[in-house]
């Protein structure tokens, strides 16, 4: 199901930076409500009081930063969907923060219309795939040591594929005639046999393991 009345909260030190940001938001037909802060611990108090669909933040802030921010919400607020503004698109730094459990990445320069796309897409299918997050990726190497080695069911691997092709929970759960709640309990259970805590996590996994490949350009 589509969710619409959005609340999400933006963390950013600069104050330009942060209000230009809530204007754009507030023009997003799906959001209702935004809050913010200036650093990850103002972010995670404003969280703590009332949990939002997703929070929006910068990587460098003062008190405490996106990084450890993220680690804090992602282990503590497993249902909220992180998405990360950064100029820092080095492969090492991406899958850092994908470990954490990060849902998306944009750049700091991207345009009005992929910062919707984005947010939605982290709501509606718990990630977002661009260039960052596909150059990160594009380098693993499938070969995995016999210790690492994972087994998942047939139904498992069938759910695996489709989130990699991008299908909404909504759109698998159709397409394998299974209920929602089903589809959740086995999302569940392969985040667990894949050691991840996210979407982003499993289609690293899928493409460490060779279930799946997409093209990059």
């Amino acid at each position: 199901m589509i969710r619409n009345k959005l609340k999400i909260y933006l963390a950013d030190d600069h104050t330009v930076v942060r209000k230009g940001m809530i204007r754009l938001l507030s023009t997003f037909d799906r959001v209702s409500e935004i809050r913010d802060a200036s650093n990850g611990k103002e972010l995670i108090a404003q969280i703590e009081k009332s949990e939002p669909d997703a929070v929006i933040m910068d990587v460098e802030m003062p008190v405490m930063g996106g990084v450890d921010a993220a680690k804090y919400i992602a282990q503590h607020y497993p249902e909220v969907k992180i998405l990360i503004l950064t100029m820092h698109t080095e492969e090492v730094f991406i899958h850092k923060l994908m470990d954490i459990g990060i849902h998306g990445f944009l750049s700091k320069a991207a345009e009005p219309s992929e910062v919707e796309l984005a947010l939605y897409s982290i709501i509606d299918r718990d990630f977002y795939r661009n260039e960052i997050v596909e150059r990160a990726l594009k380098k693993i190497s499938a070969q995995v040591e016999e210790n690492h080695y994972v087994r998942l069911t047939t139904r498992e691997l069938e759910i695996l594929l489709l989130i990699c092709q991008e299908y909404t929970p909504g759109e698998i759960s159709e397409r394998l005639q299974i209920s929602e709640k089903t589809f959740f309990n086995h999302r569940s259970n392969i985040l667990e046999k894949a050691e991840v805590r996210s979407n982003v996590g499993l289609l690293r996994f899928a493409l460490q393991r060779g279930y799946f490949a997409f093209a990059v350009a």
